[in-house]
């Protein structure tokens, strides 16, 4: 149980804003169990914001900027500077840069368009889509701890996190489609597709550039999410 209770510390540590130690020990070995939780207060927080907007008549811009505002925050900007400084990783048959400087750069020009693709995706979402929308903060995570856990040789985690997160994701998948029935499959099958592509990068990855990869497919998945439902929103009012 203490190792348990010191996984969640490292979860919280690892993947969030709160200012928490990190143990170096056996309490490591299920610290990706409680990855989604940090989703689901990124879910919960946006979803108060949402209804604070819709109930004082906040402009839609207004509230898909908070909504990004609430996910840097809570995640402490992790997932952000990973995301940044993942992209010096990629291949270098497809980016060759003389300096880190110019990756960087690079970088923060991917993340400030894949902000805006956010903002004008979740300011195009109809309201009663937008819970569903949220949700996908809660999925990415899942999946994150899916690929790192099962894929990576460099996890260090328990084996029964890995099937603690299978059941998760059906356990999620049960929700929103009971919730939403079809509206919710497109964002489903979309994701997964983005989490399909990552296995190889995951089986790959060394362990000094791991936790990057985990940033950059968390935004990478929430991304595909957001623009998944925004579609929904288009096709519905055609």
């Amino acid at each position: 149980m203490l190792n348990v209770l010191k996984s969640f510390v490292n979860t919280l540590s690892a993947y969030s804003f709160a200012p928490l130690p990190y143990y170096e020990d056996e309490g490591d070995r299920y610290r990706l169990m409680f990855a989604p939780f940090v989703g689901v207060v990124i879910y919960w927080i946006s979803y108060g914001w949402f209804m604070l907007g819709w109930y004082r008549h906040f402009e839609d811009a207004a509230i898909a900027l908070g909504v990004v505002l609430i996910t840097i925050i809570v995640s402490g900007g992790r997932h952000v500077l990973g995301f940044i400084a993942y992209i010096d990783s990629i291949p270098t048959y497809k980016y060759r840069f003389s300096s880190w400087s110019a990756s960087r750069d690079r970088g923060v020009l991917r993340f400030i368009l894949v902000m805006l693709v956010w903002i004008v995706a979740m300011a195009n979402t109809y309201d009663y889509l937008f819970k569903l929308l949220l949700m996908g903060f809660i999925l990415a995570r899942i999946l994150m701890g899916l690929l790192t856990s099962a894929f990576s040789e460099f996890s260090n985690q328990s084996k029964i996190v890995k099937y603690i997160l299978i059941i998760g994701f059906f356990a999620f998948a049960y929700y929103v489609l009971d919730e939403y029935e079809d509206l919710a499959i497109y964002p489903i099958v979309i994701t997964l597709a983005s989490f399909i592509c990552f296995i190889n990068p995951f089986r790959r990855v060394t362990a000094e550039k791991l936790s990057l990869l985990e940033d950059d497919y968390v935004v990478t998945a929430e991304t595909a999410w957001i623009i998944s439902v925004a579609m929904i929103s288009l096709v519905r009012s055609l």
